[in-house]
């Protein structure tokens, strides 16, 4: 009888602790020590290898028909968003730079994406990663995010690594969440 006991109270505190911290699971520890007020604060426009880069993001959920209501019953597809890093002067992108991790904001409230797909021809990709090439527009696809909106305004910063293994961080702010009909 103590022996079922004891396997009921480790199954319960395991599972206690999945539900209290399910955002670090899977996600690596470095990822989790960016503060909300240093997301906050990435600059609009970063400068890597001479190139000046800016971030745009176009975000959405979808509401059709066929996928009206997803799994748990609510309305809807979770949200979805496309990134969309560029070189101001239409110039191929620094080499050896990376996407790696994307943070979306809704007032305190963060989704953190590192599951990049592309939205050109394959790339070689790594852990999730899209690794820009010398085309001027480095571009991605992050899904499965939280039920937010439509029609709410959210702030995105996008981590992007250079050759060098240096994290640049770069956001874009008050960006509507589009409805798909």
């Amino acid at each position: 009888m103590k022996v079922v006991l004891r396997l009921v109270l480790a199954l319960l505190s395991v599972t206690f602790i999945a539900k209290e911290i399910p955002a670090q699971v899977g996600q690596p520890k470095e990822s989790m020590q960016v503060s909300l007020k240093e997301l906050r604060n990435a600059p609009n426009e970063i400068v890597l290898d001479g190139k000046s880069l800016s971030l745009s993001a176009y975000l959405w959920r979808d509401f059709t028909p066929s996928t009206s209501s997803s799994s748990d019953g609510s309305p809807g597809t979770p949200l979805m968003a496309t990134l969309k890093v560029a070189t101001s002067d239409k110039q191929p992108f620094p080499t050896g730079v990376r996407m790696d991790r994307a943070w979306v904001i809704f007032e305190e409230q963060i989704w953190v994406a590192s599951d990049f797909r592309s939205q050109v021809k394959p790339s070689p990709e790594e852990d999730g990663w899209i690794i820009c090439s010398a085309a001027p527009v480095c571009e991605a696809t992050i899904r499965r995010g939280p039920k937010w909106g439509p029609g709410v305004f959210v702030d995105i910063v996008l981590r992007l690594t250079d050759k060098e293994g240096q994290y640049h961080l770069i956001q874009v702010q008050r960006q509507l969440i589009q409805r798909s009909d």
